[in-house]
This record gives structure tokens, C-alpha cells and sequence, in this order.
């Protein structure tokens, strides 16, 4: 019975680690830029935008009776705002100063907490600084290149990289080359291959958990 009361608090932890996880960018067809990036976190779906936005979110199952916030007198924050998908109940940030960048933004859905930079960091104020257990970052200023300046630079351990703009190729410029463990490569040949400079070359390194979606 010892052994008992010691293994299940285990299996916890491994069942909670197990919760499934997916990352998926949207890139462009168009410009190879990022759009979007779709975060799966156990049966929810939050999509962030390029510049740290949430842009939406979906739960995988969506039954159930939907409500929203509608005591405009004592919460301001929130009224008006959806409340609960069925058993999903999506809060607010409520802070006292209204010109705090995170006031009525969404705090959290489910048991998914959502965090903001907060008005004393000047480049990223205003953006997501975490979903979950994500932690979220953004290119600052770089003194030769400010192409990526407040796009998306890392979530988790999953890296962001643009293409620079180089005297000798570029080829790359303001693309997205690299998403975690997914490699963008583009054509970069002006003289035999003109007609497809700077055009998608190929992708490689897609998986289950990190992956990059086209769209058309």
C-alpha cells in the first residue's frame, strides 16, 4: 500500500507532462513572412499573431452553452466579452489603471494563464509574454537591421529567424528561415534562375510537434 501511495503522485507528473503540445507557424505564400503561429496546449488551440497579438483561440470541442460578461457597472474590463464555451470559462486582466497596456486583455482560458510585457518594457509593452508554460520574446532594435523589430523571436525553446538584407544575397530579406527545428531555404540565383530569385526553395525539418503550414 506504501508502494501505492508513492506511484500514483509519479504517474501524475508523467501524465501531466504527457499533455499533447503542438506549435504550428502560418507563413505566407505570398511574402514568406510569418502570420501567425497556432500554440496547442491539451485540447486548446491560442493563435498569436506576428507582432504578439492573440489573435483567436479554439477549443477542440466547443459544446455546450456560450455566455459573456454583462455587468457593465462593475466590470468595465470584461463587459460584453465571452465568458464560457461550455465547460470554458475565458477571464480578463482588471487592473486599476486603465492605461495599463494589459487592462482588458485576456488573462486566461481554462486553466491556461496568459501573461503580458507590461508598460515599463518599451519595445515589447503591450505583447505576449506568455502562454502557459511558453515564454515569449521579440527581436529588439539592432543597430545595421531593424527588419525584425517587434516580430516574434523565440517561443519556448522554439527559435525565430528572418533573413537579413545582404550586399551579396538577398535573396533571404524579411523571410522567415528558420522555425524551431524547421530550415526555409530560398533560389538566390539572379543569373540562370532569375525568374525564381528570392521564390521558396524548400522546407525541411517539419515534425509533429514544430511544423510550418503555407498559406495560399
Amino acid at each position: 500500500m506504501k508502494h501505492l501511495r508513492n506511484f500514483f503522485p509519479l504517474l501524475f507528473l508523467i501524465l501531466h507532462s504527457l499533455v499533447y503540445s503542438q506549435i504550428i507557424a502560418n507563413v505566407s505564400a505570398k511574402n514568406y513572412d510569418l502570420q501567425s503561429v497556432d500554440i496547442t496546449i491539451g485540447n486548446l488551440i491560442v493563435q498569436l499573431n506576428s507582432v504578439g497579438e492573440i489573435s483567436g483561440f479554439q477549443p477542440k470541442n466547443s459544446d455546450g452553452d456560450v455566455d459573456y460578461y454583462d455587468n457593465s457597472n462593475f466590470d468595465s474590463y470584461r463587459s460584453g466579452k465571452l465568458k464560457t464555451i461550455g465547460n470554458l470559462k475565458i477571464d480578463y486582466w482588471d487592473i486599476l489603471d486603465k492605461s495599463d497596456v494589459r487592462f482588458g486583455k485576456i488573462k486566461s482560458i481554462g486553466n491556461i494563464s496568459i501573461e503580458y510585457y507590461d508598460n515599463f518594457d518599451t519595445e515589447k509593452s503591450g505583447k505576449v509574454k506568455k502562454i502557459g508554460n511558453y515564454q515569449i520574446d521579440y527581436w529588439n532594435k539592432d543597430v545595421i537591421d531593424n527588419s525584425r523589430l517587434g516580430k516574434l523571436k523565440s517561443i519556448g525553446n522554439v527559435s525565430v529567424e528572418f533573413g537579413l538584407k545582404y550586399i551579396i544575397d538577398s535573396s533571404k530579406y524579411k523571410k522567415i528561415i528558420k522555425f524551431g527545428t524547421v530550415n526555409l531555404d530560398y533560389w538566390n540565383d539572379k543569373i540562370f534562375d532569375k525568374e525564381k530569385f528570392g521564390k521558396l526553395k524548400s522546407i525541411k525539418g517539419n515534425t509533429e510537434e514544430v511544423s510550418i503550414k503555407l498559406i495560399w
